[in-house]
């Protein structure tokens, strides 16, 4: 088990075993919550970034991009979810 102090401003530094164990490295994102009596903490994984190259192509005279595969209801979740992490960070 690792033991920390916490500071004046709510600080405290992670222990070196309990970062190796979750993979957290400098400037990752965690997440905190307090569930069933404990304080809880995950690492937030970015999304990833994908990339499509789409050649434009001519169409009644006027350059169109063909239709993409995009989900944009997930899209929006995303969206939702990181402003969320985002706010709860900073707001605390």
């Amino acid at each position: 088990m690792s033991v920390t102090v916490i500071r004046a401003k709510r600080q405290t530094t992670l222990p070196k075993d309990v970062c190796q164990a979750a993979a957290i490295q400098e400037k990752d994102v965690v997440e905190w919550r307090f569930e069933d009596g404990e304080i809880r903490g995950r690492k937030l994984h970015p999304a990833q970034a994908t990339t499509k190259v789409v050649k434009p192509v001519r169409h009644k005279g006027r350059l169109v991009l063909p239709e993409l595969d995009i989900d944009f209801d997930q899209l929006s979740k995303d969206i939702q979810a990181e402003r969320k992490a985002r706010d709860e960070m900073l707001l605390g």
